[in-house]
């Protein structure tokens, strides 16, 4: 019995190891390709694209390797690549998050603090020339 949960055991640490590598790979890429975007000033909009393209061969290999890993656990191959597909999305979305928080963040110190207003001219209130006039 002991032999029995002990290879199990090895089995699922060694089949989430084939997933562990793609995956490191891929959060690695989306890092550099956020500081490399940071340093070009990509625009907010355009940074899903853009890590996109620069991760495309990391993407496609942790795609692979978790559809590899979840038909190998018997889900079919469709359900597998939506699994994959909202992985990745999540992974990206994510990054997309934190890239515009940093944007936000970064136009923000970089831009000088507004001037406080002036505050308004304090008058003495007016007594109408026929109001009683205060003892001297």
């Amino acid at each position: 019995m002991i032999a029995v949960v002990g290879a199990s055991a090895i089995f699922l640490i060694a089949t989430q190891a084939s997933i562990n590598a793609p995956r490191d790979a891929f959060k690695t890429c989306l890092k550099e390709q956020t500081s490399k975007a940071a340093n070009e000033k990509v625009a907010t909009d355009a940074f899903e694209a853009y890590v996109r393209t620069g991760c495309a061969a990391q993407l496609g290999a942790f795609k692979s390797a978790v559809i590899a890993f979840d038909v190998k656990n018997k889900m079919t191959r469709k359900d597998a690549s939506d699994d994959a597909d909202l992985m990745i999305d999540d992974f990206i979305a994510s990054a997309v998050d934190n890239y515009e928080y940093r944007s936000s963040a970064n136009k923000q110190a970089a831009s000088p603090p507004a001037a406080a207003p002036a505050p308004p001219a304090v008058t003495p209130p007016t007594t109408p020339a026929a109001a009683p006039q205060p003892p001297k």
